[in-house]
């Protein structure tokens, strides 16, 4: 299966126009796709957040598409 994981998180700088409070920039990734985002909060905040976010991802992933193949008459 091509399920998504951690790769990083890392403390950052905010991004333009956003002041105080701690940001992480975070990548996750699978096989095929690499997705980079950052968030603000406290880095077990953080991490909890990316996995909740990769836990859908996978869910969603592992889902089997809606498809007019699928339906039966």
């Amino acid at each position: 299966m091509w399920e998504f994981e951690i790769v990083t998180i890392e403390k950052s700088k905010p991004p333009l126009h956003n002041q105080g409070g701690n940001w992480y920039r975070y990548t996750i990734a699978n096989r095929i796709t690499e997705i980079t985002g950052m968030r603000k909060g406290s880095r077990t905040e953080v991490a909890q957040f990316v996995q909740a976010s990769i836990q859908r991802l996978n869910t969603r992933h592992r889902t089997p598409k809606f498809s007019q193949s699928n339906i039966r008459n």
